[in-house]
């Protein structure tokens, strides 16, 4: 098979949600979620030069207020911050976001992936959730 044939056709969700906003095919139904969020873009979405994706959808659900962390990497880098010799240099480089997370305030942080996910609970101790958690919400609050 050709590879960047197939490549052309894998998305990141909130990607994939995003194209479907862009070309009138999302359903918009979304019911109120009335909570302030930060958001974290993760390091390989970045990269990838896609935008903020999930924060464009986040400001369609009713009541939500998200904020961009916008304060580089969460430090845990794939599995390099799990490995015990890697720990602290891990724990300083994502410092930067957990103290922006904690001056903010807010008890959730949402990003969309898992172990960033796992290292910000640690160091800045607040809920993570995936930004399509609170879409599902959102959709569910429907009446």
């Amino acid at each position: 098979p050709d590879m960047e044939e197939n490549a052309k056709h894998i998305f990141d969700a909130c990607e994939f949600l995003e194209a479907l906003y862009q070309n009138d095919q999302l359903n918009e139904n979304f019911g109120e979620v009335s909570h302030e969020f930060m958001y974290h873009a993760p390091c390989h979405l970045r990269v990838q030069g896609i935008g903020l994706p999930a924060m464009e959808l986040l400001k369609l659900v009713p009541g939500v207020k998200v904020t961009d962390a916008d304060a580089g990497c969460c430090g845990i880098s794939g599995n390099y911050g799990y490995k015990a010799e890697n720990y602290n240099l891990s724990m300083k480089i994502g410092n930067t976001l957990f103290d922006t997370v904690k001056a903010s305030g807010v008890d959730t942080v949402l990003t969309d992936c898992g172990t960033c996910r796992a290292q910000i609970e640690h160091g800045a101790e607040v809920k993570t959730m995936h930004p399509i958690s609170i879409l599902a919400k959102a959709y569910h609050n429907t009446n």
